[in-house]
This record gives structure tokens, C-alpha cells and sequence, in this order.
């Protein structure tokens, strides 16, 4: 008996696919990650290789993409194992490379839902007021994100991670159930509701932050900070990196998903004009939504000349911890706070689910079972691997799942489709099928990008961005040091402290402590944990008077070291305003971490994963074989 696929699902409607395609697309990438790449690789200036890279990468793989996901459906192939099978005329390379985009995208939803739940968090403790303050004592939003993922030495605000927990299994709930009610009845139908309101939420925001007037700056300020040139960037080969790999993230390439929604539709189905308008719905709301809210609101609130710490200081801390101090600041935290927090989560949602669903098809497609049990196996896999995330993100897990499936996993799956797709499929034949049922002629020159351009520049990307890790050591796990002040929620006034990066001339110094440090935990093969009482004044440098910890720690690590490490990072306190200046005595928990065993549980989990759907591909295509002998027979 010859292997005939069961019926397949469909799209309900062509808004709706298009809908639900650019939720795929659109994520905390577009609202967060752009407007802090833009700022800290050139301003105005990043926008050149930003478009280049549309031109070269995300433009030309998207297309592929889609069509690859037509050709399969039409074959009863919802993924890429299959895919690739057929294209390849059978090659046995090829399922296994395949396997590559069923893997990813199950590592990728994994950490992605742990990221969507923290925002679905912020949103009710928003509308609950929970950072606000009590008029008395002011939160500190630094501190108090760290200790809701667990990631502070220091229990002020929270015991644990039990909330975060929560929150992630609410999140995996919901995830799991839009994969479950299908295609139409789930994700389109989920798409319909949300990407309306992402798109509402986003412009209340920016009308709201265009209406703030000038605190420390004007929106002016901000949005001439974000889109002022600066040429020079263009020089440095890192921006143009930093441009690629955005439209990478932002377009949802190399993660199998656009083919899945390919997958679906029929023979002549327009795919050209469809995959150009989820691209232009993702890029507005990243290009003008993504630079009018976060980015001018700081600048507004902390004034322009602080955009660039704020900017630097990454994704999450722009998204949890400025704009909740913004927003704080001029009010309106139940609303706006809600908003904010709810517009992140239902781009982080549209985005895991429709990932999400490649994994879903492999198993209804390739597998054959029923979509009741894909959903449930898809769950339980979500909750397994979620165990390094949530219980290890303070060793870096997160990070490690993101480094290995959002970036280096991202291009190799990227190399092998378009190589697939322009030297073995044919680009003739690939350029024929990505225009049937076409609304629009796709502009002849990508067809050679396509062949020329596009797969040796993503070769020399992942080579460089694979070398970089290599010769940074990064890859190599090493242990990483923390502080917390004990009892912050209830000492007035505010503390600062910041690293010297390269080029200041305590550098050297402060690394030679941090690398004594992190050797002594090297040796001792665990965390190491320490207790300092501190002196703190704001015209006087930091002084150590007490020191209590691990016996691995006190015995060789001397108190005058960790006091020129916290005086290294300019550890400083100012009081309340209208307070006298005064000394303060605070006690700081000092955290060591041993990473290796958390990193390596980590990626154990991530080639578990890969292993899991490449013994499955095995055992599918055996079982074929056997049922087309049998048939023979």
C-alpha cells in the first residue's frame, strides 16, 4: 500500500492567511529589538543595510519559502523533511537535513513562550499597579525584573520564579489549545482578533507618546536621535551583520513556518503578492510603530543623551524595565501599562503559534496521527524542554537556545533551502512555480540573487557569525558573577552602578579581578555565594566591613578584592531629593555561578530534540518503504 496523505486543512479566507502570516511575522523583534539595533548601529545609517538585506535576504528567502510550502502541500507535505525529500528526487541527505526545520522551531517556541509569558505578567501587574510604589518606596524595575526570572542573588520583590512559572504555563496553555482547534478554527481565527489589535494597541501608544510634550527632551529629540546618520557605521562590518540578522528575526526566516502556511494553499493559490504584503504589514509596524513608541518615550522621560545607555542595555530591558519606569513617570500605568504589555504579548503569541504549527504538521503530515494528538505531544515536548529555560535562565539557558535556533540554526537551514531550492530543484522551475496563480510578476533580477547572490552571502554569514563565537570563547561556557542588595524594597532612594568597557582605563583592572573571580569558581565546580556589609555614601567610594560566605570563596577570595570589584563598577547610592547626603550601611549578597553543567543540560536538551525528530524521520520512512514493498508484493 502506497503512502496517500490524509486530506490536508485549508485557509478560510486570504485575509485571514494573510492575517495570520504576518502575526508569524510580526513580534517583539519589531517593537523592541529594531528600534534598539537602529540605535545603537547608526541611526538613520542602519537603514542601508537594513534595505540591502531586505533586497538580498529577506525578500528573495521569503518568496522561496513560500513556494517551497505550496510544492509540499501539493504533495501532501506540510514540513520540511518531506520537502526536501521530494525536491532532492529522494537523496537520503536530505530528509535528515531537513529534520533541521522541525527541530528549530521546537527549540525556538520553547524560550519564545517563556518571553511571551513574562509579558502577559508585566500586563497584569500593570493593571494591578505592582511596580508602581506605595508613594513611600519606589520599585526598582531593574531589580525587580531580575527577580521575577529568578536571575537576582536577592528575594525582595519575589521568593521565586513561582509567578513566572505561572505565567509560562498559562502561556503554554493557551499556545497549545490555538494549535489544537487547527488552521482556520485556531490560528486564523486567532490572527483575526489579535494583528486588528496589535495594530490599534500600537497606534493609542504612539499618538500617546507623540502627545507627551517635553519632560528632559521632546519626541523630537528622540526620533532625531533614532533616525540621524551616522555614516561611519556603514564602515563597520558588525552593523551590516546586526541588519541581517534583524530581517532575519523579523521576517520569520529559517524557521520552517512560512512554509507550513504555504502548505496549505492550493496549486494556484497566489503566493507572490501575498508573501510581498505579510512582509509590508511586518515592516511598517517595525519601521514606523517600532521607532514611535519605545525609543522617543525614553527620550522624553530620561532625556536624549541617555537613549544610547538605555538603547545598549537590549531587547528586554527597553521592554521591561524603561518603559514601565516611562510610563510610571507620567502616569497612566493601569492603561497604558496593560497596553503596552498586552500589544508585546500578542505579537509574541501570533509569532509562537504559528511556529508552533511546523511541528504540528510534521506530526500530522509525516506521522500521520490526529491533530488531538499532535497537540498533546507538542505539549508535552513544550514542557519538557521548558525546564532548562525557566529553571536555568539565570545560567544563561535562554540565551543558549536563542544563540543556537534564533541565530546559527536560522542560516544553515536558510543555506540549505535556497541551495535546494536554486541548484537542485532549478531556479527555472522554482521561478515558474513561484508565479503560478501569480497577482504580480516578482521583479526579474531576484531570480539571479536567488542563484548568485543569496547562498554565498549566507555562507559567509554564518561563517562569521560562527568564527566570532569561536574566537570570543563564547561558547565555552564561563561563570558569571551577580549582586543584589539585600532589602532594596525598602531603602529610599536610588543606586546606580556601570562596568568600564573597553577603552576606559580601569578596563584592564576590572577585568583581571573578574577573571580571578570567575577561575576560583571555575575550580570549585559550583555556585559560590557570598555576604558583604557595605558602606556607601555618595561622595565616598564603596567599603567592605564584614564578609561571610562559601569557605571556597573566603579562602581565596580576600574582601579587599570584592570591594574593588563593586568600586570598579561604580557602585553608588543617591538619596531621595531634599535628603542630606549620608552614609548608608547595606548588605550585599554577592552570586557566583557556575554555568557548565546548566549549558550543557541545555544543549543536551537542544540535540534531544534534534535526535527526537530524527529518529522519528527515520522510522517514517522505513515504515514507508515497507508498505510500498508490501504494495509491490
Amino acid at each position: 500500500m502506497s503512502h496517500s496523505p490524509a486530506p490536508r486543512e485549508s485557509w478560510g479566507t486570504r485575509i485571514g492567511l494573510i492575517f495570520a502570516a504576518a502575526g508569524n511575522a510580526v513580534g517583539i523583534g519589531n517593537l523592541l529589538r529594531f528600534p534598539g539595533q537602529a540605535a545603537t548601529h547608526g541611526g538613520g545609517a542602519f537603514m542601508i543595510p537594513y534595505v540591502v538585506s531586505l533586497l538580498l535576504f529577506g525578500l528573495p528567502m521569503m518568496w522561496v519559502a513560500w513556494t517551497v510550502g505550496r510544492l509540499g502541500g501539493r504533495w501532501g507535505h506540510g514540513t520540511i523533511p518531506g520537502i526536501f525529500d521530494r525536491m532532492t528526487g529522494g537523496k537520503p541527505w536530505a530528509k535528515y537535513a531537513g529534520v533541521i526545520g522541525v527541530a528549530l522551531p521546537m527549540v525556538f517556541i520553547i524560550y519564545y513562550a517563556y518571553i511571551e509569558a513574562w509579558c502577559l505578567a508585566y500586563s497584569w501587574f500593570s493593571l494591578k499597579g505592582t511596580y508602581v510604589g506605595d508613594g513611600q518606596h519606589v520599585v526598582d524595575l531593574a531589580v525587580f525584573l531580575d527577580e521575577f526570572l529568578g536571575m537576582a542573588p536577592t528575594h525582595n520583590y519575589f521568593s521565586g520564579i513561582g509567578v513566572a512559572l505561572l505565567f509560562f504555563l498559562v502561556t503554554l496553555v493557551l499556545n497549545v489549545w490555538i494549535l489544537y482547534r487547527g488552521i482556520s478554527g485556531g490560528i486564523e481565527l486567532l490572527a483575526k482578533i489579535a494583528i486588528p489589535l496589535l495594530l490599534l494597541f500600537c497606534l493609542v501608544l504612539g499618538v500617546r507618546v507623540l502627545t507627551l510634550g517635553t519632560i528632559k527632551s521632546s519626541v523630537l529629540d528622540g526620533l532625531n536621535f533614532l533616525w540621524n546618520p551616522d555614516f561611519k557605521a556603514l564602515l563597520d562590518f558588525d552593523v551590516w551583520l546586526a541588519a541581517a540578522g534583524q530581517i532575519f528575526f523579523t521576517l520569520s526566516i529559517g524557521f520552517g513556518s512560512l512554509e507550513v502556511f504555504g502548505s496549505y494553499l492550493k496549486e494556484h493559490d497566489d503566493i507572490a503578492l501575498t508573501g510581498l504584503t505579510t512582509a509590508s504589514v511586518n515592516e511598517f509596524v517595525e519601521v514606523i510603530f517600532g521607532s514611535m513608541i519605545a525609543i522617543p518615550a525614553a527620550a522624553v522621560y530620561f532625556g536624549v543623551e541617555r537613549v544610547p545607555e538605555i538603547a545598549s542595555a537590549g531587547t528586554y530591558a527597553i521592554g521591561m524595565v524603561s518603559m514601565p519606569e516611562i510610563l510610571r513617570g507620567i502616569g497612566g500605568v493601569h492603561l497604558f501599562g496593560s497596553l503596552w504589555f498586552l500589544l508585546l504579548f500578542f505579537a509574541a503569541f501570533t509569532s509562537s503559534v504559528a511556529i508552533g504549527q511546523v511541528v504540528m504538521s510534521f506530526l500530522q503530515d509525516e506521522a500521520r496521527l490526529s491533530r488531538a494528538s499532535s497537540a498533546g505531544i507538542v505539549g508535552a515536548f513544550w514542557l519538557l524542554g521548558a525546564f532548562p529555560v525557566v529553571f536555568l535562565y539565570k545560567y544563561g539557558a535562554l540565551d543558549e537556545m536563542d544563540f543556537w535556533s534564533g541565530t546559527i540554526g536560522l542560516v544553515v537551514f536558510a543555506i540549505f533551502e535556497i541551495v535546494i531550492f536554486a541548484w537542485i530543484w532549478g531556479i527555472d522551475r522554482g521561478w515558474k512555480e513561484l508565479h503560478k496563480g501569480a497577482d504580480i510578476t516578482v521583479p526579474g533580477f531576484f531570480k539571479p540573487i536567488m542563484k548568485w547572490v543569496t547562498p554565498p552571502l549566507l555562507v559567509v554569514i554564518f561563517v562569521t557569525w560562527f568564527m566570532g563565537a569561536i574566537l570570543s570563547d563564547s561558547l565555552v561556557p564561563r561563570p558569571s558573577l551577580h549582586f543584589g542588595i539585600e532589602g532594596r524594597a525598602e531603602i529610599h532612594g536610588s543606586f546606580s552602578h556601570h562596568a568600564p568597557g573597553e577603552g576606559d582605563p580601569e578596563y584592564a583592572d576590572f577585568q583581571r579581578v573578574e577573571e580571578h573571580l570567575r577561575q576560583v569558581i571555575d575550580d570549585a565546580g559550583h555556585d559560590l555565594r557570598g555576604w558583604l556589609q557595605v558602606t556607601i555614601h555618595p561622595a565616598a567610594p564603596v567599603a567592605i566591613s564584614g564578609f561571610a560566605g562559601d569557605p571556597a570563596l573566603l579562602e581565596r577570595v580576600r574582601p579587599a578584592e570584592l570591594q574593588r570589584w563593586l568600586q570598579l563598577q561604580h557602585l553608588s547610592w543617591e538619596p531621595p531629593p531634599g535628603e542630606p547626603a549620608h552614609s548608608l550601611q547595606v548588605t550585599i549578597a554577592f552570586e557566583g555561578r557556575y554555568r557548565k553543567t546548566a549549558i550543557w543540560i541545555t544543549r543536551v536538551t537542544m540535540l534531544a530534540f534534534l535526535f527526537t525528530f530524527g529518529l522519528m524521520t527515520w522510522a517514517i520512512w522505513r515504515r514507508r518503504a515497507a508498505e510500498a514493498a508490501g504494495g509491490a508484493a
